[in-house]
């Protein structure tokens, strides 16, 4: 019997979840002796990838242990994992719950990725299934005769039949006009830059004021650094804070069978004001009488006084606002499934920056610390920034911010976060392929993709049995940065190569 090669793109968590789902799919179905696997990772460590290679303590996950792990159906497996391990790792778990709510390092969830990894490996020995791991960057992508040719940046093209594209976090290269300067760090991640690149008394800017400026942030605090921290984002925004348990707040008005409801009795899809009006009537049936809307807007307001009150909102359990996006975990993708491009796109210009800080909160650990940062004027808040160019005789960065406001900086890092729109992506490998039109953008952001089967669509270029999860799918799914929901995607795409194998 032929065999079949599957290529993974990417040894990173989504990349090592691939490897594990497709193991245990072929396995069961009996196809694990006549296929192959091909993962590619430039990396020389598997699992830890950008986001997870990192030594920082105070660069924490966003998300409590019990719904980290990295197979589908099995949401506490990384808890379990701490539990079995929780005399070595008890310095790196963060909070005051148990280890189940508790949120822990970044290194130490990148550990358990690159034992997973090791673990399936041997697997793969022990069952009979050839894999092959190549320490290179896949440059491209090309398709010929019903099958695809990885490129390589340093070794032989490699031949496949089925790919999956999980490339992880993409950095942005917009600012690329300083990547030359010592003084510019064009990302938070890998931290090692920042800390050797950057003297511990100096003034820092960081453009963003997101989960990765509070990143960057964490890395000059870990390092001892003293100077002063300056953010300039566009809102002035930072990421609200993540209650010491998460609340089990049951919506009434704001559900999967409200928004449905449109669906099958206006015959179309749901607009996000109406979305937005059943959000209204669960925050005021919440808290139990109407709101003042108009009151609670947040941009404009000092953001070491919104960080002071959301402390100690989340000290008491949270908000509405809070509970009830939190709630929507299992069902926010869903709705935005049911959304068409102009509602998404609506959703993001209207409410993408409230969603954001929201859903994607802060842990208190690391909130309380930015706090005394505030109180002891070692960090400030500007919006909003216009415009950043850099002044070759004064050797400084120049900041335009506000009403026609000027900051100087002599370092600068750049913690907008992962690119969104696959353009705006520093990577040649999507660069090359959005180039050829083996894949498409999407609007809202990333790539086009049937969300059913995770395949990648291009009408530019028809193909089959490319797969792609994570960032890149950014526009048309809503929670790529979820370990479960991408662990989900995955083991979708693989259901579909094991049938078609």
């Amino acid at each position: 019997m032929e065999e079949t090669t599957v290529g993974i793109i990417g040894g990173g968590a989504c990349g090592v979840a691939a490897l594990a789902e497709l193991m245990v799919q072929l396995k069961i179905t009996g196809k694990h002796k006549t296929t192959q696997i091909l993962l590619i990772e430039r990396r020389s460590e598997l699992g830890v990838g950008l986001a997870f290679s990192t030594d920082q303590p105070g660069h924490l996950l966003n998300t409590q242990a019990d719904l980290m792990g990295i197979h589908s159906f099995e949401p506490k497996h990384f808890s379990t994992w701490l539990k079995n391990h929780e005399e070595d790792v008890t310095h790196e778990v963060k909070g005051e719950n148990t280890l189940d709510d508790s949120y822990t390092t970044r290194r130490l969830y990148g550990d358990y990725i690159h034992e997973q990894a090791k673990y399936y490996l041997n697997e793969a020995k022990e069952i009979g299934l050839n894999i092959d791991v190549i320490q290179d960057e896949a440059i491209d992508l090309i398709p010929e005769n019903g099958h695809w040719k990885i490129e390589l940046a340093n070794e032989p093209s490699r031949n496949v039949d089925h790919v999956i594209l999980v490339p992880g976090t993409p950095k942005p290269n917009n600012f690329s006009e300083f990547d030359e300067l010592d003084t510019y760090f064009g990302f938070p991640w890998p931290s090692e830059p920042i800390i050797n690149g950057i003297p511990k008394d100096a003034d820092v800017s960081i453009l963003g004021s997101s989960l990765s400026a509070i990143d960057a942030i964490m890395t000059l605090a870990d390092s001892g650094h003293h100077g002063k921290i300056s953010l300039f984002s566009l809102d002035g925004l930072m990421p609200r804070v993540q209650p010491k348990e998460e609340s089990s707040y049951e919506r009434k008005f704001l559900t999967l069978a409200c928004a449905h409801q449109i669906r099958r009795t206006a015959w179309r899809q749901p607009k996000i004001k109406e979305l937005f009006r059943l959000f209204q009537q669960e925050a005021e049936h919440y808290i139990g009488h109407s709101i003042d809307w108009k009151k609670t807007g947040r941009k404009g307001i000092p953001a070491q006084q919104l960080l002071a009150e959301d402390i100690g909102i989340a000290e008491n359990g949270g908000d509405a606002f809070i509970n009830i996006l939190y709630s929507l975990r299992y069902e926010a993708s869903q709705i935005w499934e049911w959304l068409s491009v102009d509602e998404k796109q609506r959703f993001k210009k209207w409410l993408g920056s409230y969603w954001t800080i929201t859903r994607h909160g802060m842990p208190l650990v690391n909130a309380k610390r930015l706090n005394e940062l505030f109180k002891d004027g070692k960090l400030e808040v500007n919006s909003p920034m216009h415009e950043v160019t850099y002044d070759d005789a004064k050797k400084k960065f120049v900041l335009e911010y506000g009403d026609g406001k000027r900051h100087e900086a002599s370092y600068l890092i750049n913690a907008t976060g992962p690119a969104t729109k696959i353009e705006k992506m520093k990577s040649t490998l999507m660069q090359n392929l959005l180039k050829s039109g083996v894949i498409e953008t999407y609007p809202v952001g990333g790539i086009h993709i049937d969300p059913d089967k995770m395949e990648v669509i291009s009408s530019k270029k028809p193909h089959k049995n490319l797969y792609a999860a994570g960032h890149i799918c950014n526009g048309i799914l809503l929670d790529v940065n979820a370990v479960w929901f991408n662990v989900k995607s995955i083991s979708t795409l693989c259901k579909h190569i094991t049938k078609n194998i």
